[in-house]
């Protein structure tokens, strides 16, 4: 996936190494003039801390007025549903069901059957931002009531590094995100009832797994390419997703091919709906019978 920005933040590689590099063998004035260089180099890193922090700064100072027009659109997706009394959930294709295709279109893990029953109830995404007292982003997923959780916000924090690593200023490579942090899910059923088969679910995003602190854990590296790609999807549904929403619900903007497939647990409970749904028939046939 592509991650397009307007500014310079970037994903790290988390637990990457650099490569040794080679002894070169320099005169006495050589090393002088190198030494000056990279004096001159750190003054560019300043200087793009700085460029850093204003955009942060106009990038809030503009929040309130993206804000306002998303108010416009949200409003335009209320009426419709009133005026359709909610319309047909089962239609993807639908303004009722807006946000539902609005991911579908764009996100790039598994959305199952099980998830978009609960995701028909999703109103509405926003970013916020925050530049005191640490540089974060915030995604908001608002829901309507709903028969599956309590909560109408769900959150995902992300947390972004601006400045250099004092032990190594050279290395500074603009801002990175380093860290993420998910919300607690109050589902209306019991846990283990939520989980009574192990499956793929949009709502693990809530849930972001914690990087190990020794790189030489065997499930370190499986849990540092899932936080990369949580980091680029965070960064992406701020930067592109929620601007560009009705352009990815038409099919206009098409980053992402997400699967149409079901989950074998998906199947295996539409094997169960099927049993069930003949066990009835058949038990009515003999009852007429």
């Amino acid at each position: 996936m592509e991650v397009k920005t307007r500014n310079t933040t970037k994903i790290p590689k988390t637990g990457e190494k650099k490569k040794p590099q080679q002894e070169e063998k320099y005169t006495e004035d050589e090393k002088k003039c190198i030494v000056d260089l990279k004096k001159l180099y750190l003054d560019t890193i300043k200087l793009d801390v700085d460029l850093q922090k204003e955009i942060y700064n106009l990038e809030k100072s503009y929040e309130n007025k993206h804000n306002e027009i998303y108010d416009k659109r949200n409003k335009l997706l209320e009426d419709f549903k009133k005026q359709t009394h909610g319309g047909d959930a089962g239609e993807q294709g639908n303004v009722a069901n807006f946000w539902l295709k609005v991911l579908k279109a764009s996100y790039t893990e598994f959305i199952s059957k099980r998830d978009e029953k609960i995701l028909v109830y999703l109103v509405d995404i926003r970013a916020k931002l925050y530049n005191e007292p640490v540089v974060k982003f915030v995604i908001e997923f608002y829901f309507e009531p709903n028969d599956y959780f309590t909560n109408r916000i769900l959150t995902k924090t992300y947390y972004l590094n601006c400045l250099p690593d004092a032990d190594d200023p050279l290395s500074y490579d603009g801002a990175e995100i380093y860290k993420c942090e998910g919300c607690k899910v109050d589902w209306k059923h019991s846990e283990k009832d939520h989980d009574k088969k192990a499956f793929t679910s949009f709502f693990d995003f809530f849930n972001p797994p914690t990087l190990p602190d020794d790189p030489e854990d065997p499930n370190y590296c499986d849990i540092n390419a899932i936080l990369q790609n949580d980091f680029e999807l965070g960064f992406y549904l701020k930067e592109r997703v929620i601007p560009k929403a009705i352009m990815f619900f038409t099919g206009e903007i098409a980053d992402c091919q997400s699967s149409e497939s079901e989950s074998d647990s998906d199947e295996d409970d539409d094997d169960e709906e099927d049993e069930d749904n003949s066990s009835t028939n058949s038990a009515a046939a003999n009852t007429n019978a």
